[in-house]
Parts: C-alpha cells; sequence; structure tokens
C-alpha cells in the first residue's frame, strides 16, 4: 500500500526529472518562442498518454462550452482560454479521479469538474486584471487592455456563469461546493485588499488571505476530481486536505517568485506584487529582521525599488524561510496521499504536481528547494499500481 514517508526520496526525485518535467513545459515553450503565443497550453503528463489525453478531453470541452452563447461573448471567454497556462487545477481533478479509481474512472462528470474550476479560475484572472489595471496576461494584452474594463468585468462574469452552467450538471453537492470557493476566493482577496501597503500585515493574515484567494480553488478541484469519480468521504476529505495544503505551498512560491523570477517565466511583471502594495510572506519576513525595510515599501516604487528589496529580502535570508514554509505544507500535503482509499499511481501523479511547485525555485538557485528532495517524498513501493 502506499504511504508517504520522509527517507528514500529518489524515486519521486527520478519523477519529477525524467517523466514529469513536461507537465508545466508547455508554457515554458510558449514563453520561449517555441510555440505560438495564442496557443493553448495543457498539462501533459509522461508516460502516461491516458493521462494526457484526458486532458485533451478537459481543453475541448472548455472551447466548446465557452463558444456556445454568440460569437461576441465568445470571443470574450476564448480569450482566456486560448492564452493557454498550466491547467493545475484541471489536472488536479484529473489525478484526483484517477487517485480514487484509475484511469477508468475519468468520465465525462470528471471532464465537466476540471472544465468547470478552470472557468472560475479564468474568470477569476479577468476581474483582477480589471484591479490591478494589468495590461499584459501570460504574454498577451489582457481582456481589459484590448476591449476596456467594462467588456472584461462581463467577460469575466460569462466565464463564471459557464463555470456554474457546467456545475450545476453534476449535481447540488458539486454546484454547493464551488459556490462556497467563489466566496472564499473573493474573501481571501478582500482581506488582501485590507491590508495594501499596510508594512503591519500580520503573517497570520497573510496565511488566512491565500488559503482563500489560492488554495480552496486547489482544494475544490481535488475534492470535486474525487467526488465525481465515486470516491468515499474520507478519500475525497483527504484529497481536498491535500489540495489545500499544496495551495498554500504554492503561492507562497509565486511570491517568492514575484521578486526573483523572469518575467516571462511568470507572465507579469516582476515585483507586480510591491508595486500594487500587497506585502507577501518574504518582505513581511525581512521586516522581522530588517524593519528599516519599510521606508522602501512605498507608493510608486520603481524598477530599482524593486531589486533593493529583493536583495534586501535575501539578506535578510527570508526568501528561504518563506520557501522552507513552502516546504512544510507541502510535505503536510503528501501526508495526506497516505488514505487508504487512494491508488498508488494516482498518488504518484499528484505528489509530481506537488513536486513541481518548487522547480522554478530550484533554478534561481535556492538552496531550500533543491534539498526539497531531501524532506518528502515517496518509497519505491508505490510502483505497484
Amino acid at each position: 500500500m502506499f504511504a508517504p514517508r520522509s527517507s528514500n526520496l529518489r524515486f519521486a526525485a527520478k519523477l519529477i526529472t525524467t517523466n514529469c518535467m513536461r507537465l508545466f513545459g508547455g508554457a515554458q515553450r510558449r514563453a520561449g518562442g517555441g510555440r505560438d503565443a495564442g496557443a493553448a497550453t495543457t498539462i501533459g503528463f509522461q508516460p502516461s498518454v491516458e493521462t494526457a489525453d484526458q486532458l485533451g478531453r478537459v481543453e475541448s470541452r472548455l472551447r466548446a462550452v465557452a463558444a456556445e452563447p454568440g460569437e461576441r461573448v465568445a470571443e470574450l471567454a476564448l480569450h482566456g482560454i486560448e492564452a493557454g497556462g498550466k491547467r493545475l487545477r484541471p489536472a488536479l481533478v484529473v489525478c484526483s479521479a484517477i487517485a480514487v479509481g484509475g484511469a477508468e474512472a475519468v468520465s465525462e462528470r470528471v471532464i465537466d469538474a476540471a472544465a468547470a474550476v478552470e472557468l472560475l479560475h479564468l474568470a477569476s484572472l479577468y476581474h483582477d486584471d480589471v484591479l490591478d489595471s494589468a495590461e499584459l496576461r501570460r504574454e498577451r494584452p489582457s481582456a481589459n487592455a484590448l476591449w476596456g474594463n467594462h467588456a472584461a468585468v462581463l467577460g469575466g462574469d460569462v466565464l463564471l456563469s459557464h463555470a456554474y452552467r457546467v456545475a450545476a450538471s453534476l449535481g447540488p453537492a458539486e454546484l454547493r461546493r464551488l459556490a462556497q470557493t467563489l466566496t472564499a476566493l473573493c474573501s481571501g482577496q478582500l482581506a488582501e485588499s485590507a491590508t495594501q501597503f499596510d508594512s503591519r500585515r500580520a503573517i497570520a493574515e497573510y496565511q488566512t488571505s491565500i488559503r482563500g484567494k489560492t488554495a480552496m480553488l486547489l482544494s475544490t478541484s481535488c475534492w470535486l476530481g474525487a467526488v465525481t469519480a465515486g470516491a468515499p468521504p474520507h478519500a475525497a476529505d483527504a484529497l481536498a486536505c491535500f489540495g489545500m495544503e499544496l495551495g498554500v505551498a504554492f503561492q507562497i512560491v509565486d511570491d517568492v517568485l514575484d521578486l526573483y523570477a523572469e518575467s516571462r517565466a511568470i507572465g507579469k511583471p516582476v515585483g507586480s506584487d510591491l508595486r500594487e502594495g500587497v506585502f507577501t510572506l518574504p518582505v513581511l519576513m525581512a521586516l522581522q529582521r530588517d524593519p528599516a525595510l519599510v521606508e522602501l515599501l512605498v507608493e510608486g516604487i520603481d524598477e530599482a525599488g524593486v531589486r533593493e528589496v529583493a536583495r534586501r529580502v535575501r539578506a535578510a535570508g527570508a526568501d528561504r524561510r518563506a520557501v522552507a514554509l513552502a516546504l512544510d505544507h507541502l510535505h503536510v500535503a503528501f501526508t495526506h496521499l497516505g488514505d487508504p482509499g487512494l491508488r498508488p499511481h494516482g498518488a504518484r501523479l499528484l505528489i509530481a504536481i506537488g513536486e513541481l511547485v518548487l522547480h522554478p525555485l530550484e533554478r534561481l538557485g535556492l538552496p531550500d528547494a533543491a534539498r526539497a528532495h531531501d524532506t518528502v517524498g515517496v518509497g519505491p513501493e508505490a510502483d505497484a499500481a
């Protein structure tokens, strides 16, 4: 039986560096010019052709749903879909279904669940771009840059309506879960907005915000994948807990990348959070050791200011402390995959997604990320299906 543990991690590392490095490769290839900028990017797993085909079904479903109401509305909705992305949330739905019942469990209900969570996610991006006055999204003009804020808000609303229409076909429990997720997302975003340019923002407030605005949707993705595949309640709850902890780790990593990664790699200008007055975990941790940093955290911060904040965060060791906390959450996430109702193959796929959250950090040379394989993973007995 599969059981995550803290020893013998070479098997997990091999999965990542060989079979699963292509997981997010589409977006990276597109950024490097190897793919058309307008081509949608799905997550392709190796060696499972079946899993890649299932994610292809999700992509087809997204396009079919968005194309239904009429040409103008379809254009607004398809703009976000065709921009591509990691398709992390649909991948979690599909892999959670596989963890429950194998590849044969990926029914049309599972595909609809995957489409619903991605549509909700895309709607939130449209609205985020309006709130942030963002002109680019994934290296393409944002909807608000192309058509104005009014049309972009309506486009996000259209995507939300599609998400709920698809979720309604799944059943009342699934629809209710999606509605609760949207409420949590809005609550988390509101909590973040209430602390803009507030250097006294507590780390606990930050954690509450990211659980709502980011982690809840990942948790729901896993839960929906499990439930639509017929999982017993304990297995669905275990996968939901996995998704929540993964989501927290994912957001912390994203916040570190906002300071150090290249704009092309993260799909937005470096230092966007600082410019918007959103002080994230690495900055809050740096303030604990370098209170004078607050003098740089001002409205209208320029590129040189962003670089200096990043330097001071690193000098305080806050980047590594933030990564260490992300690793803690990732470790907790993996422990939830030890539920006896989950199949090893599906759990391995979910572990691979979790580990790949750290991959950009390794390229940045953060030692804590490079040591990830020494703290979390899966034993070789997981080979057995």
